[in-house]
């Protein structure tokens, strides 16, 4: 087991192992992004994020260049340039297997590009920004990207009250679209989350797909369209998720101290791994799936061994 730590304790907001699994790179914050050899435990590179900077995913594009916020940061040379023109701060992005295109959200527009860093490749079907949650992921072959969307499903009448009255509001679902890639056409609609999608992720083989909404986590077979389990643990929600490379188990952290291993055929817990940095807020697993790692709001990461 191995403690990474920065001065302040401040949250770890998002952590990527590099593809060759030797670094682990963090957004902290205290507006700085940190990248550490796993094997020293020393810090091999530090970057400005800004004060103001409040990322959710970031990721490696190879070892030496490193997505976030909007922009690459090329390890080598110590510069950044803008990963995607016209579009300087982004939230959310998926990274496509080849590790050469992605998808990066803003919440206000998907950007199309033919050059440079290919983000989206428009086809029959379109991504509908105004519905678009923040849950995206893609199969581990290209093949299809999931994404989440809040979409309205009719009105229902509501009493003002003691004072008499009524009004109409909008009635909403939270569903999951499995598109099939370059197509971008909608194969599956997984509906019924009740909540915003935060996460997704593919199994390793991409026939299982595992996504939370608030305290709930669902898995979902898809090569026989049915739902394998749900959990719902109380009122901690879920703040990430990663398969272990063999696909048998899912990793979830859940706001508190705890990592949870579970059986990702029945979603019957496996085991915990009790960790005391803080409340955990998101995890990661090594490529080569012997490791993970998971940031707390203490400013603090844990690495350990995977027993699977």
């Amino acid at each position: 087991m191995q403690i990474l730590a920065i001065p302040k304790r401040e949250r770890i907001y998002a952590i990527a192992f590099s593809p060759s699994g030797r670094d682990l790179v963090a957004a902290c914050g205290d507006g700085k992004i940190r990248v550490w050899d796993t094997t020293t435990g020393d810090i091999r590179h530090i970057g400005s994020l800004g004060e103001d900077s409040f990322v959710l995913r970031l990721g490696y594009l190879d070892d030496h260049t490193i997505v976030v916020d909007g922009r690459q940061w090329d390890l080598a040379a110590n510069e950044w340039h803008a990963a995607i023109p016209g579009m300087p701060v982004v939230r959310q992005l998926a990274l496509f297997p080849d590790g050469r295109s992605l998808v990066e959200v803003d919440r206000v527009q998907l950007t199309n590009t033919e050059s440079g860093l290919a983000v989206w490749r428009s086809g029959p079907e379109s991504l509908d920004m105004a519905e678009l949650s923040t849950g995206m992921a893609f199969g581990p072959d290209g093949q299809w990207l999931a994404t989440s969307h809040i979409v309205p499903v009719g009105e229902k009448q509501r009493s003002l009250g003691p004072q008499g009255g009524h009004y109409t509001s909008n009635v909403y679902d939270y569903v999951v679209r499995i598109r099939e890639l370059p197509s971008c056409r909608t194969v599956k609609t997984i509906s019924g989350w009740g909540q915003h999608v935060r996460y997704l992720t593919f199994s390793p083989d991409g026939t299982t797909l595992a996504g939370t909404a608030g305290p709930r986590l669902r898995i979902w077979d898809l090569l026989n369209d049915r739902e394998v389990a749900i959990q719902k643990r109380g009122t901690k929600h879920f703040q990430g998720l990663a398969f272990t490379i063999d696909g048998r188990h899912l990793l979830t952290v859940s706001n508190d101290a705890t990592v949870r291993m579970w059986d990702a055929r029945t979603c019957h817990e496996v085991s915990a791994y009790e960790w005391n940095i803080g409340r955990l807020l998101n995890i990661a697993i090594s490529p080569d799936g012997l490791r993970a790692a998971a940031g707390s709001d203490k400013g603090q990461i844990v690495i350990w061994d995977l027993d699977v």
